[in-house]
């Protein structure tokens, strides 16, 4: 048994009138109004949250999810910085490479150390040519079933999240085919109208990848994807707090369309994260960092280079947001956008994954399956 206490605990949802948590064997058992026993972590009024959710990542701290050991070496190094459990996420590349990255996923699906890893999320190469961002064009493959089967081959059951574009050939017909498999769909890098989208949240598809980036502008007489994924109840808008993808007018502009239960946020963090300014790499081609912002040669932006934590910050900082709305898009909303109800919370038989801030939001421990990961 371990207790933590005199904490301010953020459960997920609200800041509680709760100062501390009793959890055991990997799970959160019980919770206080206070403890007084002498075997408790001491949190001397730190902010208790659960432990960061980030469901789109390709890479950080100098290796990519699609390099040999990446997702387990990302996994190793999470932990500190605050995320407890993620989707080792691909960009567009080879099926064989895509396939190779997938085994290593399934893999470490069975960790018991380190950051969860959640399953893979697919991300390219089903992408349209116009709104490719940094996905290479010459790899980019028709949504098609056959492509789908061919790509994952043994390894579907390790696929948590797939982002494509609904219009392009097949598209429409393999969201029916990954919902029906229990997997979440997300729209993405796509050229599709309303029309497109509205068909593509009917058939399932529940989620907007890295909203505004990897869509047409919005115009106010063409009835582009983006009007539709901002005013569609039924799909949750993911977006990168990063402040280069999108500026802060437009992530307010999510928020207010959204509100704080239909969006979450992301890093889309790449090689370079937390690794400062150089030269890296995406899926083959090269990217430069400067100033912490990441691009192709030819200029375009090629993933960010933050954490959630980083995003965090941003997010109360910068675009004005109370820090309990921030906490809540790092946390629960991620896990609840891929049905996971026992990440992301602090509540008794939820994951004991933990994260212990100081009021300027400073990781101070990183506690996961109930063991202390990381501390300062």
């Amino acid at each position: 048994m371990s207790v933590i206490k005199n904490a301010r605990i953020f459960n997920g949802e609200v800041f509680t009138p709760l100062t501390a948590v009793r959890y055991e064997g990997g799970l959160i058992k019980e919770l206080y109004t206070a403890y007084d026993g002498d075997d408790a972590i001491d949190a001397k009024g730190a902010i208790l949250s659960p432990g960061f959710v980030d469901t789109h990542i390709h890479g950080s701290f100098g290796t990519d999810v699609l390099k040999p050991g990446g997702t387990d070496y990302i996994a190793d190094h999470f932990p500190s910085v605050g995320t407890t459990s993620y989707c080792p996420t691909n960009a567009t590349d080879t099926f064989e490479h895509i396939n190779a990255f997938l085994g290593e996923v399934k893999k470490a699906m069975k960790r018991t150390n380190g950051t969860r890893v959640l399953g893979a999320h697919i991300e390219g190469p089903f992408f349209s040519v116009a709104n490719r961002g940094a996905h290479a064009t010459h790899m980019l493959q028709d949504p098609t079933i056959e492509n789908y089967k061919k790509m994952v081959g043994e390894y579907d059951d390790a696929v948590l999240r797939v982002s494509l574009a609904p219009e392009k050939t097949g598209g429409m017909e393999l969201i029916t085919y990954l919902v029906n498999r229990g997997k979440y769909v997300s729209i993405a890098h796509t050229d599709s109208m309303a029309k497109d989208v509205e068909e593509a949240i009917g058939k399932g598809a529940t989620i907007s990848t890295h909203t505004f980036n990897g869509f047409f502008p919005m115009h106010h007489r063409q009835e582009n994807g983006i009007a539709a994924v901002l005013t569609d109840d039924r799909i949750i808008c993911e977006f990168i707090p990063d402040l280069q993808h999108i500026n802060k007018y437009a992530a307010r502009l999510i928020l207010r369309s959204k509100g704080f239960e239909k969006t979450f946020i992301c890093s889309d963090a790449l090689e370079p994260g937390q690794m400062g300014d150089g030269i890296y790499q995406l899926a083959g081609s090269r990217v430069t960092v400067i100033d912490h912002v990441a691009r192709l040669d030819d200029g375009r932006l090629a993933g960010s280079t933050i954490c959630l934590l980083d995003g965090i910050r941003n997010l109360v900082n910068i675009i004005g947001i109370p820090l309990e709305k921030a906490l809540k898009l790092a946390t629960i909303n991620p896990a609840n956008s891929l049905g996971l109800t026992d990440i992301g919370r602090i509540k008794p038989g939820a994951k004991a994954d933990f994260v212990l801030l100081s009021d300027d939001l400073v990781l101070q421990k990183t506690i996961i399956r109930g063991v202390e990961e990381y501390s300062i």
